[in-house]
């Protein structure tokens, strides 16, 4: 139908309207319009083209004519007369003209005076009218724009493109509303039609031809969309009916298409429309198979032009199983295959068709869906050569031959002309049946085709599918080498989607295609598999234990690795320590689960340790630290987990990996559907479909098998001979390892006969360390808890071997710190280290001695160094001793005189006896120390009792600024193994001691001869004195501080001031009031040297403040001076600088004064305020 276009009559000069024929059919396709429809369609841009023929009045159509593809839609009458021609025949002519369509009701129509220059030269004469007013005036008064002029039509000027423009644009308008019209006219007719389908006597077929006419008006209009939309329509009625007449509803149309089907022959896509089949469609004369391959064909069709081929492709699918389904629905009886066939010649017919038409060869869409049509015809031709018995290993009986020649008839006629190839659909399928190796040929062909679509698509899956019934088909061909290819990568899928009981099936006949090919290693291995398999039957699997039995007794000469996977679950690894010493005894528990049906004896179990790698042996140490934070994480066993583990860990035998863990079992519920009481459909979903169906990578998942290998087991735990019983069994392992460092378990072989199952071990939770002890040398006192500095004790030098022995006796070397000494017993300078094994320890006595030297440091701290001479190493010990002393001093004042206490404290529980204490001042001969204490006395000192010596400091020099003093005692120790009175020396330094001024301050009422009393003003007199010895600079500034209790004592005035001496003295009055009675200290005194700043100078006394306002703009003036009083506290307080301890004497400290509680009257004056 795409040839066809609107008809459009054309009457007048025929001679004009032939010369422009060409001009205008080219002209009016050009320009795109926009169809804006009724019934709120969205507007469609249409490109209008036209079939221009002669008029003739028995082509006009009658008003109940409801055609629209054959009847014309539109006249035109073109004359390009003068005036006079006009007035003599073509206003009669035209006026026939019309007359005849006003009879049919058509008012469609146009009229076209076409001008040239001749005419022009003619109407020089200035004639009142043109023949296009006479045209307008005549016919088109009520429809001006039913007619229009064209100007000079074979000119290339202006005025002659803008006339065509504008015949161009008229033309399109009025076309438009014909085509409005009279679609308008007929989709009522349809829709009133449609309306009465559930009256008897309607027939879908007659209707179907009606709404086609829509269709294939449409697709004359350009608009395919539209038109295929039409078919769809009609699609789903038929559909609708199917199903109502599956559920009761029966109508009378469809008893003819319950006829025995006759011919089967599948659908063409050769043509886009094929009459003969509409024909039978309209005769309501056509099949179902003949009804539904002449309505895809249509779609088809429509979707090619379009260029959609890869939707042909995927409705094909839908129109291939919903055939079947409407055959069954209606039971439409057919012998049998003949819907087999049918259908695999549908859809080689539908490939053919999409190749033809496709133009992206590497269209993945399309390649989507005729990959799933591939699919579809050789399961189809599969099922054809069971039914006709040309499977291998099968001979067709007389009735299947029959059979045979009854399908090929009902095939319909080749056509070789429509095929690319040379061979249509009907010859394939002929050429399948007609003998075995004709149908193992194509079969082949197809599954091969089929395959490699799939894998191009990356469905792999679907792929393996199909390679699993060609290892069925090859194995009955005896073809066992490739069956075995597609046997394992079927397995694989069914391992990789978890679908264990497939893939150990599936095993089944990988055996048997093992065993055919006579391959003792590979069937070994899967006849082990299957023997342990818990997806099959005790049957099967007791069968392929003797099975693998028999075949270890053959193989001789190499032996066989394979995964114990499958055969051997380890449950649990479980050590005796996670830290062992070098050479000590290892033990490790087993829980193994033997997967063998039957009891097997392995000749040796061995478990391989392997050392770490620096990244492992740091892992290992940071969760060993972990534990040790945290006790409760501990855990010294390594568990398999439930869900599989020993598939994550250990990939299956000769297979990938899977890479997903599936559950066992799954959640599902039922959805049921239901109108009018009646099954409209059912259906099962899965709670958790959204997690197991996410999309795996097909092509990213085809990694080659890892290899298994047997390692090293130099280093291994080992056992003989041991049996395992089917299900759990425990081993018990002991090895010593002769090696530091960190380990971890890294395979399992079990070893039977010729067959070695290894067992890869994950190192996480199987890692242990293996310690090296290196021999410990540790220095303790014989007599007390620590050692002491300054005299000579003994002591136990401890050795621990460690790790390691000593075969003989062995001379001991000491290299110790300055200060320090070592000796052997009786203070020989040989020490000996007699033999000892590993693990053991010895004592050997010595005498240490470290040196005081002057030392003040509470706890010394001394580095020995013990070689060993036999083992050629140099072991380092540190050692501590305790000071025996801890003197600490002081200076006394009495005004002028000083007095030096020492106080010696001990750090010890020994005792020690001090004696002939000496002080000394070297290098100060004016400078004479007088003791106090006894000189002759023995003083014990320990850390529960101190001694006190005093030593009264006379001084012969003014002034003394420094002075370093050194004392000296004798001392003795019960402990001291030579018992000698060794001395003692230690430094004292002194500085800034010598008494500078005399602060003296009393307090007394203002009355004389009057007591204190509380909250009466009493005078604080102060008076400050230098020692007449102390020479000190002129103008020295110092400053004095009044702090009191504010509870205690009420101040009043200054409480501090600079102050500079005057004839070495100094005195001032404060005020200050007692808050409390009875015997108050007075408020302090402190005595200060005061540091002048340049920030701030300070006047002494009486100082007036200059005022440095101004009135004269940038005047400079110096800086004002501040008192005392105008400084702030805390700015004063950083200009004090304190004496030494000692410098200052204040003699009235410790002084007190009785204050009596203030007299009351009993007159009481009471004021109240307003």
């Amino acid at each position: 139908m795409n040839e066809a276009k609107p008809i459009v009559t054309c009457h007048g000069n025929k001679a004009l309207f032939s010369s422009l024929n060409q001009l205008v059919s080219q002209g009016l396709p050009k320009e795109s319009c926009e169809w804006r429809r009724s019934y709120g369609r969205p507007p469609r841009a249409v490109n209008l083209d036209a079939s221009f023929v002669p008029y003739d009045a028995d082509i006009l159509p009658d008003e109940e004519e409801k055609t629209l593809v054959s009847r014309p839609y539109f006249h035109i009458y073109w004359t390009d007369c003068d005036l006079d021609t006009y007035k003599q025949s073509v206003r009669d002519d035209i006026n026939e003209w019309l007359g005849a369509l006003r009879t049919r009701n058509i008012p469609d129509w146009l009229i076209v005076v076409v001008t040239n220059e001749e005419s022009k030269v003619k109407a020089k004469l200035l004639a009142r009218t043109s023949v296009i007013d006479k045209v307008k005036s005549d016919f088109c008064s009520k429809y001006p724009e039913r007619c229009i002029t064209l100007i000079e039509p074979n000119k290339l000027d202006s005025k002659s493109s803008e006339s065509w423009s504008q015949l161009f644009q008229r033309l399109r308008s009025l076309l438009l509303q014909a085509f409005n019209r009279h679609l308008n006219k007929y989709e009522e007719n349809m829709r009133s039609r449609r309306e009465k389908r559930n009256e008897p006597g309607w027939n879908y077929f007659s209707y179907f031809i009606c709404q086609e006419e829509l269709a294939f008006m449409l697709e004359m209009l350009g608009l395919k969309e539209d038109a295929l939309i039409q078919y769809d329509e009609l699609d789903a009625t038929f559909d609708q009916f199917i199903e109502n007449f599956a559920n009761g509803d029966t109508v009378k149309w469809l008893t003819h298409l319950m006829k025995p089907c006759t011919c089967w022959a599948g659908v063409s896509l050769s043509k886009a429309l094929d009459l003969e089949l509409r024909e039978e469609v309209k005769q309501n004369n056509a099949s179902l198979l003949e009804f539904r391959n002449y309505l895809f064909s249509r779609q088809a069709a429509l979707l090619f032009q379009m260029g959609r081929t890869w939707e042909v492709a995927m409705r094909a699918m839908d129109y291939l199983y919903n055939t079947v389904v409407e055959m069954k629905a209606l039971e439409v009886e057919a012998p049998t295959g003949a819907v087999g066939c049918w259908g695999f010649l549908s859809c080689l017919e539908v490939l053919r068709a999409c190749n033809d038409n496709n133009t992206t060869q590497l269209d993945e869409k399309f390649a989507l869906y005729t990959a799933n049509l591939w699919d579809f015809a050789h399961k189809k031709l599969r099922e054809l050569g069971q039914m006709c018995s040309l499977m291998p290993g099968m001979s067709p009986s007389s009735q299947q031959l029959s059979l045979v020649v009854d399908l090929v008839a009902g095939m319909g006629l080749s056509m070789q002309n429509l095929s690319h190839s040379g061979q249509t659909p009907v010859d394939k399928l002929r050429e399948s049946l007609s003998s075995t190796e004709s149908f193992k040929k194509h079969y082949l062909e197809l599954c091969e085709q089929a395959m490699g679509t799939y894998k191009y698509i990356g469905r792999f899956r679907s792929a393996r599918m199909i390679g699993l019934e060609l290892a069925d088909f090859y194995m009955k061909i005896k073809d066992p080498t490739r069956a075995e290819n597609f046997l394992l990568d079927s397995i694989k899928m069914y391992q990789q989607e978890s679908w264990h009981h497939l893939a150990d099936g599936t095993m089944l006949q990988l055996a048997e295609c093992q065993k055919l090919l006579e391959e003792p290693d590979r069937y070994l291995k899967t006849s082990c598999h299957i023997a342990c398999s818990p997806n099959l039957s005790l049957n099967d699997r007791h069968r392929y234990f003797q099975e693998l039995m028999l075949t270890l007794q053959k193989i001789t000469g190499h032996r066989t690795e394979m995964r114990a996977s499958q055969a051997i679950y380890l449950e649990e690894l479980q050590f005796s320590s996670l830290s062992v010493n070098l050479n000590d005894d290892l033990a490790l528990v087993v829980v193994l689960t033997s997967n063998f049906p039957e009891p097997i004896t392995f000749d040796k179990i061995q478990v391989n340790i392997k050392k770490c790698s620096i990244s492992e042996a740091l892992e290992f140490v940071d969760k060993q630290q972990q534990q040790h934070h945290h006790p409760q994480q501990k855990q010294v066993s390594h568990r398999r987990q439930p869900s599989g583990t020993h598939i994550l860990v250990d990939k299956m035998l000769n297979f990938q990996p899977v890479t997903k863990t599936l559950p066992s079992k799954l959640d599902f519920h039922t959805v049921v559907e239901r109108s009018k009481g009646r099954l409209v459909s059912c259906s099962i979903g899965c709670d958790s479909a959204h997690q197991l169906l996410k999309r795996l990578d097909s092509a990213g998942s085809n990694h080659s098998t890892a290899e298994v290998h047997k390692e090293d087991y130099a280093i291994s735990f080992s056992l003989a001979s041991v049996t395992l019983s089917p299900g759990a069994n425990t081993l018990s392992f002991t090895t010593q390892i002769h090696e530091k460092g960190i380990f971890h378990l890294s395979q399992m072989c079990f070893s039977v006969q010729s067959l070695d199952l290894l067992k890869p071990i994950s190192a996480e939770g199987t890692s242990f360390k293996v310690n090296s002890l290196s021999p410990e040398f540790s220095l303790k006192p014989k007599h007390s808890d620590i050692f002491i500095a300054g005299i000579k004790q003994e002591g136990i030098l401890t050795c621990t071997s460690g790790s390691y022995s000593l075969k003989v006796p062995s001379p001991l070397t000491f290299s110790a710190t300055p200060h320090f000494t070592i000796t052997g017993d009786g203070g020989s300078t040989d020490v000996i280290l007699g033999a000892m094994e590993a693990g053991f320890s010895q004592d050997i006595p010595v005498q240490v001695y470290m040196s005081l030297k002057n030392n003040l440091a509470h706890h010394l701290q001394s580095k020995v160094n013990v070689g060993v001479t036999e083992w050629d190493r140099s072991y380092s010990k540190q050692t501590d001793f305790v000071h025996p002393f801890n003197p600490t001093h002081r200076m006394f004042t009495n005004r002028k005189d000083k007095y030096f206490q020492l106080v010696i404290h001990s750090s010890t529980s020994v005792d020690l006896c001090l004696s002939n204490p000496v002080l000394e001042a070297p290098g100060c001969p004016d400078v004479h120390l007088i003791l106090i204490n006894r000189a002759e006395q023995i003083l014990p000192v320990n850390e529960n009792q101190s001694l006190t010596l005093l030593w009264h400091v006379v001084i012969n020099t003014p002034e003394i600024s420094v002075l370093d003093l050194t004392f000296s005692c004798d001392y003795s120790c019960d402990l001291d193994v030579d018992h000698l009175t060794r001395r003692y020396e230690c430094m004292c330094h002194i500085s800034d001691f010598q008494t500078q001024f005399v602060l003296t301050y009393n307090i007394s009422s203002i009355e004389e001869d009057k007591c204190c009393t509380t909250g009466e003003t009493a005078i604080m007199d102060i008076k400050i004195k230098q020692v007449k010895e102390m020479i000190l600079n002129e103008g020295v500034k110092l400053a004095y501080s009044v702090h009191a209790n504010g509870t205690v004592w009420a101040l009043g005035g200054k409480s501090s001031g600079v102050f500079t001496l005057k004839d070495g003295k100094y005195n001032t009055v404060l005020d200050v009031v007692p808050m409390q009675p009875g015997f108050l200290h007075f408020p302090l005194v402190t005595l200060h040297r005061y540091v002048d700043q340049q920030d701030d100078h300070v006047t002494v006394d009486h100082v007036t403040i200059v005022d440095s306002d101004t009135n004269i703009p940038l005047a400079s003036s110096e800086k004002p001076k501040r008192t005392v009083s105008q400084l702030s506290t805390s700015s004063f307080m950083s200009h004090l600088a304190d004496f030494g301890p000692g410098q200052v004497y204040n003699e009235s400290r410790s002084k007190q004064i009785h204050v009596y509680p203030c007299h009351t009257t009993s007159d009481i004056d009471i004021s109240i305020i307003q």
